[in-house]
């Protein structure tokens, strides 16, 4: 498989278990990335089950495989097992309650184990390779009530806001102190519908890193802060940004 081709299938695999963690009956973007990861290494149209030889091959270089579930199987299944328990429940009719629950659960854990050995099968050690492209920014118009619901929604502690030629970061925690204690009345709706601009939150500065950092090189910008690094085009262009990285990526 080529870089670019394992990058992308790892990216869409990502996404499909953030939309699974957030809703229990999402498990069909995870399967449907597996079906397509399968027909692109197998070169045809197959049904789910016999892609799994295919697959296995990608997975040498991950320990998730079976290092790690056979040294510690309480906490781990293995992948053969784990990409038979998604077959086995997909092919069956039922996909309600506590069976889509478990039937997500599994296809997380299997979204999870491939993810680690499509990066891992390709070396990949840049901040580029897992960076989450495209990210849900703010701006200073916007109420405090949406920016809140944007963090909520995707379960994230910064957001990433432009104001002239510079970047800057408001964070949950600025977002809960401004809110304050209390839950209901008037005040808590004014402050709700005050925008960011008027809020007059003190945002941080945004740090920046480029695509081609080493990983290495990244993890030491963490040290000591670990608010989110901004990804640009170019070293001397802070007007636009590309993905937005964070140390839950590098897990």
């Amino acid at each position: 498989m080529e870089r670019t081709e394992a990058i992308f299938f790892a990216n869409q695999l990502r996404e499909a278990r953030e939309a699974a963690l957030h809703d229990s009956e999402e498990f069909d973007g995870i399967i449907h990335t597996v079906e397509r990861l399968g027909i692109c290494l197998s070169g045809a149209i197959k049904d789910f089950g016999r892609y799994k030889p295919n697959i296995e091959t990608q997975l040498i270089k991950s320990a998730l495989t079976s290092e790690i579930p056979n040294a510690w199987p309480l906490f781990h299944t293995p992948f053969s097992r784990l990409y038979d328990l998604v077959r086995i429940a997909r092919n069956d009719a039922v996909h309600q309650g506590a069976y889509a629950r478990r039937l997500t659960e599994h296809a997380i854990q299997l979204s999870l184990v491939l993810e680690d050995a499509l990066r891992r099968s390709e070396e990949m050690s840049t901040v580029g390779d897992f960076m989450v492209r495209n990210p849900i920014c703010a701006e200073l118009w916007h109420p405090m009530s949406f920016i809140r619901q944007a963090m909520l929604a995707n379960s994230f502690s910064f957001l990433p806001i432009k104001i002239g030629a510079s970047w800057h970061l408001v964070s949950d925690l600025q977002i809960a102190k401004y809110l304050g204690m209390e839950t209901a009345g008037k005040s808590r709706n004014h402050l709700l519908a005050t925008t960011l601009e008027a809020s007059q939150i003190d945002l941080k500065e945004a740090r920046y890193c480029y695509t081609d950092m080493t990983l290495s090189k990244a993890l030491d910008k963490f040290a000591g802060d670990p608010s989110p690094l901004l990804v640009e085009f170019s070293k001397s262009d802070h007007s636009s940004i590309i993905g937005i990285l964070t140390p839950f990526d590098l897990l």
